[in-house]
């Protein structure tokens, strides 16, 4: 199927955009001297180990929606390879080149681990979408990448994504092709209706592509370390969303430095865990391309689930496991739950991970080990860098960079970083020019977060949130175009349990009239913000603090927020 075109392209072809990304030949060579980048790929990981131990297992995902004899599957580095090959040659059959974006928004599952490498080992760049975008963003994200070619899940958590993919397709003229993959599975499952779309199993899954004519020919290279191979969208609203690029030289560094560090690193052939999404930056790292890199394990859970994650956890003997503050919140009370049922520990685990783009709350660290049993490191991430800093295994709370990486602050505390592990190029959506920071500043990225030369201390004025990032002047557009919203402002506030949570600060247009938080939160969706940006508490007020010039004071708005008690008047500031 190739959809008849009915708009004009949004501009012109990314590729065209960061031809020169990366940097210079002297800095790349240093940083492969130092180890921070490598001649090979994730690629050359999977064979090499599929070759020498082809039946070690590469993937262990967890399936909720399948029937419980089928909810675990296990795939080996041999299977894995096959998968591979047989997804890229299901590619090449339909006309994807080197250099094509392909788009897919699918939960953690093993076929998105797969197609992942299989998009690299043909030269295309991957777009990996979250599952929660809807339909405003997704459209945005594939006109503006051009996507070839996307794959999504014919329903997911109550979303019909197959049918929203479809209504879109009229508008998109660079998308060729659909896939879509079933949610559930088993005889009494009929298969989704694809309406246009490929059957995803039935075409790449089911299909030996590779023993046919579009099979990859032992000199295809594939993605080479320092080419472009990964776009991650920064959402926003409008006209604001963004790109980063990424190649396999920059998702390897975080790796290669972790390994240099005093205490618990990552070991050859660990089995690593991540509780966020697949297609989000730090799982694609995490539990794809690093336990490749260490001829290890990576382990996927689809449906959130904390009781669930320490069976997988247990299950796979994981031993590096990273998750949100508030996931790992919720992996605590689960387990203390447990605990006074009488269930064992978990002698597998070697180290935890919490953090991403906000802090762990200090309780949470200190109640972590002692609850299961390995150090936890916090960790400070961003699209711009997948791992950014990470905390020592004594003082977890004290985020120090990655041997590697610097960070600089600028005006107003803007926090700057360059080294091996940052992106080559960011790209905001429609424009005629990338961010190419080797081109531009010697190096140098924003990252739209605050920090000094040693450490990252909070978030820009222009986005919170906890494991999602929240655009807060979207946010703010949005709200205050509500019928009964005269002003409004959008802050974090910490939570004990969650960490960084996003506040709405709303002056009502008539006081008797007040919005609520629900009726907010379900304006806001049909804005087109995804569900994981809303914000989580709402605060009515008189009016918003503002300096002599005007200026919104959200330094007030914060130490206002953070001295709050119940029963406390919300009219004023205090």
């Amino acid at each position: 199927m190739t959809t008849e075109p009915m708009a004009a392209a949004d501009g012109p072809p990314p590729a065209a955009l960061w031809s020169s990304a990366g940097p210079p030949p002297a800095v790349a060579d240093a940083y492969r001297s130092a180890g921070w980048w490598r001649t090979g790929t994730f690629l050359d990981d999977l064979y090499r180990t599929a070759a020498a131990d082809g039946t070690r297992t590469a993937l262990v995902a967890d399936r909720a929606h399948h029937p419980a004899g089928l909810r675990l599957r296990r795939l080996s580095y041999a299977q894995l390879a096959t998968y591979v090959d047989r997804y890229a040659a299901a590619l090449r059959s339909l006309g994807l080149r080197a250099g094509d974006p392909v788009a897919y928004q699918l939960p953690s599952w093993w076929e998105a681990a797969a197609l992942t490498l299989a998009v690299w080992r043909i030269g295309a760049v991957a777009v990996p979408v979250l599952p929660v975008v809807r339909a405003g963003g997704l459209e945005r994200i594939l006109a503006a990448t051009q996507a070839r070619l996307c794959v999504v899940p014919d329903v997911w958590e109550g979303h019909a994504h197959a049918e929203v993919l479809a209504g879109l397709a009229p508008r998109l003229p660079w998308l060729r092709r659909r896939a879509v993959i079933r949610t559930a599975s088993g005889p009494e499952t009929p298969a989704p209706r694809t309406e246009g779309a490929l059957d995803f199993d039935a075409y790449f899954t089911r299909t030996a592509h590779e023993r046919g004519p579009h099979a990859c020919p032992p000199g295809l290279p594939g993605a080479r370390p320092g080419d472009p191979a990964l776009l991650i969208t920064v959402m926003a609203l409008g006209e604001r969303f963004r790109a980063v690029l990424h190649s396999p030289d920059t998702l390897h560094a975080p790796l290669a430095a972790a390994r240099t560090l005093p205490g618990p690193v990552p070991q050859p052939g660990e089995v690593f865990c991540s509780a966020l999404p697949l297609t989000s930056l730090a799982s694609l790292a995490h539990s794809l391309c690093w336990p490749l890199a260490l001829g290890g394990t990576g382990v996927l859970q689809d449906v959130w689930d904390p009781n669930r994650y320490l069976d997988l956890l247990a299950e796979a003997g994981v031993s590096q496991a990273y998750a949100s503050p508030a996931q790992w919140s919720e992996v605590l009370t689960a387990h203390r739950t447990r605990a006074t049922r009488g269930a064992g520990p978990l002698p597998a685990l070697r180290l935890l991970l919490s953090g991403g783009r906000t802090p762990t709350p200090p309780e949470l660290l200190a109640a972590l080990p002692e609850a299961l049993g390995a150090p936890v490191r916090s960790l400070w991430g961003a699209p711009e860098v997948a791992l950014g800093t990470l905390g020592g295994v004594h003082d977890p709370t004290e985020g120090a960079p990655l041997p590697g990486l610097e960070l600089d602050s600028r005006e107003g505390g803007a926090l700057w970083v360059r080294g091996p592990a940052v992106a080559h190029a960011v790209w905001p959506f429609g424009a005629d020019r990338a961010v190419l920071p080797w081109e531009q500043d010697d190096g140098w990225l924003a990252t739209g977060d605050r920090g000094d030369a040693t450490r990252v201390t909070g978030r820009a004025g222009h986005r919170t949130g906890a494991a999602f990032l929240v655009p807060v002047a979207e946010l703010e557009e949005a709200l205050a175009a509500h019928p009964g919203v005269r002003e409004a402002a959008v802050v974090e506030y910490g939570d004990p349990q969650h960490g960084e949570l996003p506040c709405a600060v709303v002056v009502p247009a008539v006081e008797a009239e007040s919005p609520g938080l629900v009726e907010l939160r379900e304006w806001l969706l049909g804005a087109g913000l995804a569900p994981a940006a809303l914000p989580t508490r709402l605060e009515l007020v008189g009016s918003l603090p503002r300096a002599e010039d005007g200026t919104l004071r959200k330094d007030a708005l914060r130490g206002w927020l953070s001295g709050l008690r119940p029963g406390a008047p919300r009219t004023t500031l205090r």
